[in-house]
């Protein structure tokens, strides 16, 4: 599909958030300016959304962000999954941690890890699901990693929410896989990692780009 390598998308990350001129084209038009985590929760309690559950979803976001410089989310489908496809998501929290550096400190966000497993967590429910994830998703991060592979409404659906807001997206795919056009042309996908195990080539392509992105923070704070 014409998508970079590992460390051309990292360096891309870096184009994509520091053209100043391009995001004075997209702002109010492709893309929105993002509110705080703050204003996220005073907005859902005035719309009386706000459950013990999402009030722990926006402490730990909170803590997270306070003691991390660089969030990634994890997108990727949940609902019927394997556990051998939840654990690639796992495999790239892991990933994210271990790119951190001396100066700047990473944490992956896997929504199935902390709270919004459909198998795990069955009892949450479909409001409190949207507002944790769009917080995690739209709110918290400085990238996505966007796994398409099997194919979801969930994470298409936060696709959307990371190029609403400006967010550069990772796609992670089998080789062979092709996602639809739409998704191909979205603004803020700055590389696609295609692998035949994600368990072995995979995971490689990810820690050299992880490590690639984590390196350039640090350059660029």
């Amino acid at each position: 599909m014409g998508y970079p390598e590992m460390n051309q998308a990292a360096v891309n990350y870096y184009q994509y958030t520091g053209d100043a001129q391009r995001q004075a084209i997209v702002q109010n038009v492709f893309a929105y300016p993002r509110p705080s985590i703050d204003a996220f929760s005073n907005a859902l309690t005035a719309l009386g959304r706000m459950t013990p559950l999402v009030q722990e979803a926006i402490e730990k976001a909170h803590d997270i962000t306070n003691n991390y410089d660089f969030i990634w989310y994890i997108a990727g489908p949940l609902t019927g999954m394997s556990d051998t496809v939840k654990r690639r998501y796992e495999q790239a929290a892991e990933a994210c941690v271990q790119s951190s550096t001396a100066d700047t400190r990473v944490f992956g966000y896997a929504p199935h890890l902390h709270g919004t497993d459909p198998v795990k967590h069955p009892d949450v429910d479909k409001d409190e699901v949207r507002d944790i994830d769009d917080l995690w998703a739209r709110i918290v991060p400085q990238g996505h990693l966007n796994f398409w592979q099997p194919t979801a409404h969930g994470n298409a659906v936060e696709a959307g929410w990371g190029e609403l807001t400006d967010i550069p997206t990772l796609y992670i795919m089998p080789e062979a896989f092709r996602p639809s056009r739409l998704v191909g042309g979205m603004h803020n996908a700055i590389g696609a990692l295609g692998y035949e195990d994600f368990s072995k080539d995979g995971y490689d392509q990810l820690t050299t780009f992880l490590g690639r992105v984590a390196e350039l923070h640090t350059k660029n704070v």
